[in-house]
């Protein structure tokens, strides 16, 4: 069911049940009111029978202002003296008589003088004529549930009025409030269904929780544009780096095949183990890509970063020697793994465009941990220092030193980095290039660690 005629019927039930108590206790006030003056009615009718008899002005039979009102002098032992015309003959109205302290007495009498006659209210007043006692009694009907019906009749018209009122406003004032949300919703089916993803939400003008509701999914469609528009291009760089290796592979393959007279095949299995390592390269590095967009995260501990540079400087060896110069006991709090694949990257890269060597540095700055990994090679141009950190970028200068490279090594360093809310740049340098990694120190890491 429709927000709006949920809303709509909530509106109406909830009025309906406010409009009904009031509508039960107008009717009740109403009645109570018709009550006290059929009541005073009978009071002053009793009044008026005392001030008769002791005027001497009795008429036989009494005279009542209406025929369903009757009227009774009850003698001291309580046998009728004079009664109304419809009453004559009739035994005494069995009303409450007042107490001997007492000259007036208000009661109800039901089923007089008939047992299906309806009830009255009856006023008893105790008066004296020639010091002997005399009861005069005045009874007139007593209201039913509905004494003025018109007045019920036009309250009800109102009440029926106002739940109507009520629920035509709300339909409006929910379908008001609902239209910007109806427009984000098909403007949402819209993009998704043309996969325009360029397009966005219309924002209300009122600046209320609809239009921050607009701009979430807006800032939602942002994010999801960049996301689509960078695996696009990641699918297409992939393609490219594939094409390549497996281009190269398959030509020589076939060359072999076809020609193996004329082919060297010392050289065709070089070429291949060439290709092959670089393919493995791209399929390792596509792994752990594909672990990060998952989200998956690493384990973090405390790691001695001087401990772990000379350790992955001392894996394997490199064209180039590598040199360390580390201070005692830096720590970060760090994924061993992670951070370990990125001082291998860094190494790796030094090595390969180095001259004759590659200098490591680790220090305390301030807060932060930092790695500087310097060659002496031709360096890295200014306006390139950021796009050798994204992916599948590769310098004409890496592609001639290493063609088995994946151009991926830079790129998921600096995304494992950022993941440790480091830092990873390439700063100025007389020769060669810098490459400066910066992690917070424990204290500061837990400061930026997320709760």
């Amino acid at each position: 069911m429709p927000i709006k005629v949920r809303m709509s019927v909530a509106a109406v039930l909830v009025t309906g049940l406010l409009v009904g108590a009031l509508y039960a206790v107008l009717l009740v006030l109403i009645r109570q009111e018709a009550v006290d003056e059929a009541q005073l009615h009978a009071s002053r009718a009793a009044q008026r029978l005392v001030f008769d008899a002791e005027a001497d002005k009795l008429s036989s039979p009494l005279i009542t202002s209406g025929q369903d009102e009757f009227a009774q002098i009850l003698g001291r032992k309580g046998q009728v003296v004079k009664a109304s015309a419809t009453i004559v003959g009739e035994p005494s109205i069995p009303a409450t008589l007042p107490a001997p302290q007492e000259l007036r007495s208000d009661s109800s009498v039901c089923g007089y003088p008939r047992p299906d006659s309806p009830c009255l209210l009856a006023t008893a007043h105790r008066f004296f004529l020639e010091n002997k006692p005399f009861i005069a009694i005045a009874a007139t009907p007593e209201p039913g549930l509905l004494p003025r019906p018109m007045w019920a009749l036009l309250f009800g018209v109102v009440a029926i009025v106002a739940l109507i009122l009520r629920g035509v406003s709300m339909w409006w004032a929910v379908g008001r409030t609902l239209a910007p949300v109806e427009a984000i919703r098909a403007e949402m089916d819209r993009i998704i269904t043309a996969t325009d993803l360029h397009r966005r939400v219309p924002l209300p003008d009122r600046r209320d929780e609809i239009q921050r509701l607009a701009m979430s999914v807006n800032a939602t469609l942002d994010r999801l544009e960049r996301a689509v528009e960078q695996q696009r291009r990641f699918v297409s760089d992939v393609s490219h780096e594939l094409r390549s290796p497996i281009t190269g592979l398959r030509t020589g393959l076939e060359a072999a095949a076809l020609l193996p007279d004329e082919i060297d095949r010392d050289e065709v299995v070089e070429s291949a183990l060439t290709a092959t390592e670089r393919l493995e390269n791209i399929v390792a590095d596509l792994l752990v890509l594909a672990r990060r967009d998952a989200g998956i995260p690493d384990r973090t501990e405390p790691v001695d970063l001087a401990a772990l540079v000379r350790q992955e400087a001392d894996r394997r060896p490199r064209r180039v020697p590598v040199t360390v110069t580390a201070d005692p006991r830096v720590m970060v709090e760090a994924s061993t793994l992670g951070i370990g694949r990125v001082l291998t990257n860094l190494l790796d890269n030094g090595a390969r465009h180095a001259r004759t060597a590659v200098q490591v540095r680790v220090f305390m700055d301030g807060e932060d941990a930092v790695v500087s990994v310097h060659d002496d090679g031709h360096g890295v141009p200014a306006g390139s220092r950021e796009r050798v950190f994204e992916r599948f970028v590769r310098l004409d200068e890496g592609r001639r030193r290493d063609p088995r490279g994946s151009g991926l090594g830079l790129a998921i360093s600096r995304e494992i980095v950022r993941d440790h809310h480091g830092s990873l740049t390439i700063v100025d340098s007389p020769v060669g290039a810098c490459f400066v990694l910066r992690l917070p120190a424990p204290e500061s890491a837990a400061a930026h660690r997320p709760a």
